[in-house]
């Protein structure tokens, strides 16, 4: 049976935040919350992830950074997880891989890429 694969990214557009009022800490929190509350996960062209082989593994990792290390609420790395798991149960896919990468200054904003794959079913009749 052959298999459907995509790539779907997940950011947070920290670069997109320069045009925000960023004051202090609970600012960038609102921001952060909003971003992962509206943002959606888009499909995109690029090398297939392989930092972590399941869901849960990037989600733990994702959560380190942003409330561990940033110290900002957990939910803004779950509401984006949750709807990738409501795009995985709607879809009939299956996590393939999952990458996360952390804002770099000038070069990268934080982000989650996952690969999804799902069967096809063989569309040819089999009279």
């Amino acid at each position: 049976m052959p298999v459907q694969s995509i790539l779907l990214r997940f950011s947070y557009f920290e670069h997109d935040w320069i045009e925000e009022d960023i004051d202090g800490p609970e600012a960038a929190e609102a921001i952060l919350l909003r971003v992962a509350s509206e943002g959606d996960w888009f499909e995109v062209d690029a090398a297939a992830p392989d930092e972590f082989a399941t869901l849960d593994a990037l989600a733990e990792r994702a959560e380190q950074v942003v409330a561990g290390e940033w110290r900002m609420p957990v939910a803004a790395v779950r509401m984006p997880l949750d709807r990738l798991r409501s795009i995985i149960a709607d879809g009939g896919w299956t996590f393939a891989g999952g990458g996360f990468a952390e804002f770099v200054g000038n070069n990268q904003d934080t982000s989650m890429l996952v690969r999804l794959v799902r069967d096809v079913p063989d569309q040819r009749s089999s009279s």
